[in-house]
């Protein structure tokens, strides 16, 4: 690109819209079965790479605003967003030293590798290419909103819509944010922040070691999800927030508004707690938060309370006694009983239940397949603002014995 396409520029919204309906329209052409009676090959290795290289060559002959960097400070942001990529591959081929490692699924022979390039090389240079315009297109008042709505936008059309539409409840919605959502997110911010700093160049860098790790190595990472969350999400907004301290130490910027240099790790820590705090509340941890909203278990657990409930497998679920506190389901809502016999219906092993302060026991046996976990630990009332928000008809009269 040449010089002149930097200086002046005015900054035309109705641009913005327009590459945002285009690159839209590819991405629900690139999802759909619009292009289904081409021939598959063609389809995948010629259509739709010529449409990614199509955009960004229009997005390329348009003028835009330079970026924020000076001249000479583009090299020190180019070195970082490098260096940042390398660390982020760096710290995930470490957990899977840590956690395990695994065959890669795509091909790795040359032909697999053009492929690799083809299917996905071209995608993400456009974005960066549609990501950098739309930044530098933005007037710099709004350039911090302008940096997170394309992170999110681009975070979104990075992923197949198949995705989307296969989510179903509070656990698959935490795991689908976790394995795809927050971490997809984090790297889009801090590539939407490389391309306000330094343009395209450095987005495509940090971006195609990520990428091309995944893509290109022969053997990844074979880490559970909650691992890859983690470091997915971390990361990068570790690398957000050191590089924004890194450049203004290089660049000379002071901010008078603050009176202390923000630290960096007291927001990563805040973030993993946040994080954790949101997956424990959904389930996704072995032992799991659960309020109490009827007063059969009293004195020992009353309303408002909140019990932390152990996840049990097919084998512990075997081996439960008499005594223990369970959760387990019972129509469409949980109970949390204590267990007071062990029969046998059908030849199939079951537990006989009763409230505490119930006066009968409960009148049907409770299956191997519906117990939850076991009762490990009480918390007083902290669930009763749970409780003010719930209606009377949550918790059916019929399914509390007395």
């Amino acid at each position: 690109m040449s010089k002149d396409e930097f200086i002046p520029v005015k900054k035309d919204p109705k641009r913005s819209v327009m590459l945002l309906f285009i690159l839209i329209s590819i991405y629900y052409i690139d999802n759909s079965h619009i292009l289904s009676s081409i021939d598959t090959n063609i389809n995948m290795y010629v259509v739709k790479p010529m449409m990614w290289i199509g955009l960004a060559i229009v997005v390329w002959k348009i003028p835009r605003s330079r970026a924020k960097a000076k001249l000479r400070n583009k090299g020190f942001v180019n070195l970082w967003a490098f260096n940042f990529g390398v660390i982020y591959v760096l710290i995930m081929i470490g957990a899977g030293i840590i956690f395990g490692l695994g065959k890669s699924p795509y091909s790795h022979s040359i032909k697999g590798i053009v492929t690799n390039l083809l299917i996905f090389g071209f995608p993400l240079v456009t974005r960066e290419i549609i990501r950098s315009y739309m930044i530098s297109n933005t007037k710099e008042k709004y350039k911090g909103v302008a940096v997170f709505l394309t992170a999110l936008l681009m975070a979104f059309i990075k992923m197949n819509f198949s995705r989307y539409t296969g989510l179903s409840g509070l656990k698959s919605t935490a795991e689908f944010m976790g394995n795809y959502g927050l971490p997809n997110f984090s790297t889009s911010l801090m590539a939407s922040y490389l391309s306000y700093l330094g343009g395209v160049v450095p987005a495509i860098m940090y971006m195609g070691i990520i990428e091309g790790f995944e893509f290109l190595s022969p053997i990844l990472p074979d880490i559970k999800w909650i691992v890859k969350a983690l470091i997915g999400t971390i990361v990068p907004l570790f690398s957000f927030m050191t590089i924004q301290e890194l450049y203004k130490k290089e660049s000379k910027e002071k901010e008078g508004i603050k009176a202390e240099k923000e630290n960096p790790f007291s927001w990563m820590v805040t973030v993993v707690v946040s994080i954790c705090i949101v997956w424990f509340a959904v389930g996704v941890f072995p032992v799991y938060p659960s309020v109490i909203a009827s007063g059969s278990m009293e004195p020992k657990i009353k309303p408002g309370d909140v019990i932390l409930v152990k996840k049990v497998d097919s084998e512990s679920v075997m081996n439960l006694k008499i005594g223990e506190v369970i959760q387990f389901e019972s129509g469409n809502i949980l109970i949390s009983h204590r267990i007071i016999d062990i029969k046998e219906e059908e030849g199939i092993k079951c537990y006989k239940t009763k409230g505490d302060n119930n006066s009968v026991e409960d009148g049907d046996l409770v299956r191997l397949e519906d117990v939850k976990g076991t009762i490990i630990k009480v918390v007083p009332k902290i669930g009763w603002p749970t409780l003010l928000l719930k209606t009377k008809d949550d918790v059916p009269k019929e399914q509390v014995e007395f």
